[in-house]
């Protein structure tokens, strides 16, 4: 189905979590940057007696508009030994809440593009998916004008 806004999703190299998108964004093999906020459904609304609870969300209460954090490049990878020519850019290996950010289609147009150029390095080299350099697929990604930096880098 189109638009459907929960589905299966891979289990791969790397399960990409809220703590990832909260706590530890920069990933060594960025593919891009994602921004969305994490929107997740309510599970119920409970009634308090000064005010209402939202049970189950997981929107982010100190930054409701997102924070950018970078995807890697294996959350599009199945598990090694798998399969060797498969990468998932929307069913990608991502928790429910960490789906919550990924979901909007400009995560998804940004996840493809980068899908599509590793393909084609895989199909061009004929290897693995999984033993695409990931020097190579920066650089054309970068040539594609791909943003995959946007996070300034820690202080020393």
């Amino acid at each position: 189905m189109i638009s459907i806004r929960e589905t299966r999703r891979m289990v791969g190299e790397h399960v990409l979590t809220q703590h990832d998108i909260d706590r530890e964004p920069r990933k060594p093999d960025s593919i891009g940057v994602g921004l969305a906020p994490i929107t997740v459904h309510n599970v119920q609304r409970v009634a308090l007696a000064d005010g209402y609870y939202h049970e189950g969300s997981a929107h982010t209460p100190y930054e409701p508009h997102g924070v950018p954090y970078q995807i890697p490049y294996r959350s599009l990878l199945p598990k090694r030994g798998q399969c060797d020519n498969l990468l998932v850019a929307v069913c990608l290996s991502a928790s429910h809440v960490a789906l919550g950010s990924i979901r909007v289609e400009p995560t998804w147009i940004m996840l493809g593009q980068s899908a599509g150029v590793a393909a084609a390095l895989a199909a061009a080299e004929r290897i693995a998916c999984h033993d695409v350099s990931y020097d190579r697929l920066r650089e054309r990604l970068v040539t594609a004008r791909q943003v995959l930096d946007i996070l300034p880098e820690p202080a020393p």
